[in-house]
């Protein structure tokens, strides 16, 4: 009973801005396809590959909140297959991080920073791009609850093809969350 009240005033007294942030890679698809548990990254050069980062994902350094729709659209049209997003406090260091190279997180040197993952429903076609939704009342796991690290807003993800893909070199990839940002009081 406590907690709720104790939930309730902080709600009150800090309300929860709801913000969307997306994030955009060229994936770089070298020999035209992924292979189930590929890394989907901008280059397969190694140690090259980046995470994607959703730059101010919490209020403040620190901060928490929640993502409550992720969404992953293609400029290539009649892709089929599923994304897993792991999602990262901080940078994942130890991970594989390239394009094409099998998925190894994840892993010690990273556990303590690993929020969750978000498995995306298939993507599908309408016109000329492939998308898929993920929200609480789809395949996903979300919400998805998160608190970043003292001395950051942003959070860092790793994307795994969980079926073959099709893709060709230099197809965009674009993933797009709605973002509720919780106040945490403690400023």
């Amino acid at each position: 009973m406590l907690k709720t009240i104790i939930r309730l005033l902080r709600e009150k007294l800090f309300p929860p801005t709801i913000v969307n942030r997306t994030v955009t890679k060229h994936i770089e698809a070298n020999g035209s396809a992924h292979s189930a548990g590929d890394v989907l990254s901008e280059t397969d050069t190694a140690g090259l590959g980046t995470p994607w980062v959703i730059k101010n994902a919490a209020r403040e350094n620190g901060g928490s909140g929640r993502i409550h729709k992720a969404q992953l659209e293609t400029e290539v049209e009649s892709q089929t297959f599923r994304v897993a997003m792991q999602v990262y406090t901080a940078y994942p260091d130890g991970a594989e991080l390239d394009d094409n190279a099998a998925a190894s997180s994840p892993n010690p040197t990273n556990h303590q920073f690993f929020e969750d993952e978000i498995e995306m429903p298939a993507l599908h076609s309408r016109g000329d791009d492939s998308y898929a939704v993920a929200t609480p009342s789809t395949v996903g796991n979300l919400p998805l609850d998160f608190t970043c690290e003292p001395d950051s807003r942003d959070l860092h993800l790793i994307l795994i093809a969980v079926d073959a893909t099709t893709f060709t070199a230099g197809e965009r990839l674009t993933a797009k969350f709605k973002i509720e940002q919780i106040k945490t009081g403690s400023r």
